[in-house]
């Protein structure tokens, strides 16, 4: 009796079982067999912006979007609704509110049927022109980008001069869809960018003044030797005082009031061996500062 009891019951279980499995399989194909509205796909893209879910936001949008210039913004949109939806053949139109910063915004997306279903146009992303007073560059959040146009999600961005260590300045500016926000940065020189081109001037400075068979160009040395010499064979420096470098209003640099002595060795006008030595109160070179990216570099005139 209760071999068979046992095997009643494992056929009453797989038997259920199996119903339970057909009625899933049924509920998934209908539910994957099911397309996404304007009005759910709107919404989606609306929550996950919220969310702060950059590939969902992605995902919710048109493969003209496949990427971002920056990601989703720190200070991100909340209480995102769907007010109502127009849709007129393969186009459909949403009137979305949603709070940034405390305050209310209605705005409207567009939409587009694709072979994948609807989908959120590029032209609900906004727009953000930056103009900067130096380099070509600015950092928004935590990523370099080309001053000029640049594509971003609803929020809130924090802007500032790049690179970040050698120039100071900083803005924020809030983008919503479909608008064009227009911002500029009027960056200044860091004490760290200050400090950092002194040692980069003085570095080329000490590398002009090294023993040297020929007078260096782009090192401000004046060292006259063909008066004296006829053939030269070798110039020695020393350095009394280094020029002192300073910014100017042009965006570049000088490096003025220096003291250097030269010792040029060769062969002199009549045939034999000599030395002259030659001072230089004035020595001074100047230059331009180009900032680019998250690099400055310095060309000496």
């Amino acid at each position: 009796m209760p071999g068979p009891r046992r095997a009643r019951t494992t056929a009453i279980i797989t038997a259920a079982a199996a119903v339970v499995i057909v009625g899933l399989t049924g509920v998934l194909m209908w539910v994957a067999s099911r397309q996404e509205g304007p009005e759910d796909v709107a919404r989606a893209w609306l929550v996950a912006v919220a969310d702060g879910d950059e590939d969902a936001a992605l995902a919710a949008m048109s493969a003209g979007v496949d990427a971002l210039d920056v990601g989703i913004s720190p200070e991100r949109l909340s209480e995102p609704s769907v007010n109502a939806v127009r849709t007129e053949s393969d186009a459909a139109e949403a009137d979305v509110s949603f709070v940034l910063a405390g305050e209310t915004h209605e705005v409207s997306l567009p939409l587009a049927q694709t072979s994948d279903g609807w989908r959120v146009g590029p032209d609900a992303l906004g727009r953000l022109e930056v103009r900067t007073g130096l380099g070509d560059s600015v950092t928004i959040g935590d990523v370099v980008v080309p001053a000029g146009g640049v594509r971003l999600l609803p929020g809130i961005y924090d802007l500032n001069a790049a690179p970040r260590d050698y120039l100071a300045g900083a803005t924020s500016v809030t983008v919503l869809p479909g608008e064009t926000a227009t911002v500029a940065i009027d960056p200044r020189f860091t004490d760290a960018a200050v400090e950092a081109i002194r040692d980069a001037v003085t570095d080329h400075l000490n590398a002009c003044t090294q023993p040297a068979a020929t007078v260096a160009d782009y090192c401000g040395l004046r060292v006259p030797w063909p008066a004296d010499l006829a053939v030269l064979e070798r110039i020695v420096y020393r350095i009394e005082r280094l020029p002192e470098v300073r910014l100017t209003d042009d965006g570049g640099f000088a490096a003025t009031g220096g003291v250097v002595v030269a010792t040029a060795s060769g062969t002199g006008r009549d045939g034999s061996p000599a030395a002259v030595t030659y001072r230089d109160d004035a020595w001074a070179v100047r230059g331009t500062i180009t900032v680019t990216g998250e690099q400055l570099r310095l060309d000496v005139l």
